[in-house]
C-alpha cells in the first residue's frame, strides 16, 4: 500500500473534487456516486452528509429518473431486495432471511410509474435506493437499518421486455386479484419480520396507488 494513509476528511474532499469535475454531466456524476457506494460505502454516506445539499439531486430528483433508466445496463451489485409473482407463498421466509436484525425504514416501489417516465419495470429500483440514502443523510437513520425494496411483477414496457441488458421478470404486468395478493403477502411479510417499521410506497401508477 502507499505510505500515505489519508483521513475521511481527505477522501471527501478529494472525491468531490472529482465529482466536480463533472458538473456539466450530472447522469454520470450519479454513477460516480453509485461506484463509490458499491465500493466504500463509509465515504459514500461521508460525501451525503457532509455535501447533502450538492449531493441530494445527483441521487435523487432530478437525476434518478435518468439513472434509472440506465439501472440495469449499469447495474454493479445487488442492493436491497426483489420480490416477483414466482416468489408467492415465499416472502415471509425471503423477509427471514434479510441478513440485518433491525430494520427502520422500508421504501417500496413496483416501477409501475417511476417520476414522468412512466413503467420502467425493475429498473424503479433506484427510486428506493436514492430515497433511502436522503433519509440516512438527512434524518439521521443508520444505512444498515433501511431496506429498499422492489415488487418486480412484471412490466408493460415492451422496450424493456425486449431488452437483453433488462435485469427485471421478463413478463408483462400482473394485475387484478393476483396483483393484490402477491402485495398483501409482501405486507404481511415486512411486518411479521419488523413490527415496527415505516413502510413508504413510492412511484405506483394511479390506478393501484388509491386502492393501496
Amino acid at each position: 500500500l502507499p505510505a500515505q494513509v489519508r483521513t475521511i476528511e481527505e477522501q471527501v474532499s478529494n472525491f468531490v473534487t472529482q465529482l466536480s469535475a463533472m458538473d456539466d454531466q450530472p447522469l454520470m456524476q450519479n454513477l460516480m456516486l453509485q461506484d463509490l457506494q458499491a465500493r466504500n460505502e463509509t465515504l459514500y454516506h461521508r460525501v451525503l452528509v457532509d455535501h447533502v445539499e450538492k449531493m441530494a439531486p445527483l441521487v435523487y430528483t432530478p437525476t434518478v429518473g435518468a439513472a434509472c433508466q440506465h439501472f440495469s445496463s449499469r447495474y454493479q451489485r445487488s442492493r436491497g431486495m426483489f420480490f416477483t409473482p414466482e416468489d408467492a407463498g415465499e416472502m415471509g421466509v425471503m423477509m427471514r432471511n434479510w441478513p440485518r436484525s433491525e430494520t427502520q425504514v422500508v421504501v417500496v416501489t413496483d416501477g409501475s410509474r417511476i417520476l414522468g417516465l412512466g413503467d420502467l419495470g425493475a429498473n424503479g429500483m433506484g427510486i428506493p435506493i436514492g430515497k433511502l440514502a436522503l433519509y440516512c443523510a438527512v434524518g439521521g437513520i443508520a444505512p444498515h437499518r433501511v431496506l429498499p425494496v422492489m415488487l418486480d411483477f412484471g412490466t408493460n414496457n415492451e422496450s424493456l421486455l425486449r431488452d437483453p441488458l433488462y435485469r427485471g421478470y421478463r413478463q408483462p404486468r400482473v394485475t387484478g386479484d393476483r396483483y393484490y395478493a402477491l402485495v398483501d403477502e409482501f405486507v404481511r411479510a415486512v411486518f411479521s419480520r419488523f413490527p415496527n417499521v415505516l413502510l413508504q410506497w413510492e412511484d405506483f401508477s394511479s390506478d393501484k396507488a388509491s386502492n393501496l
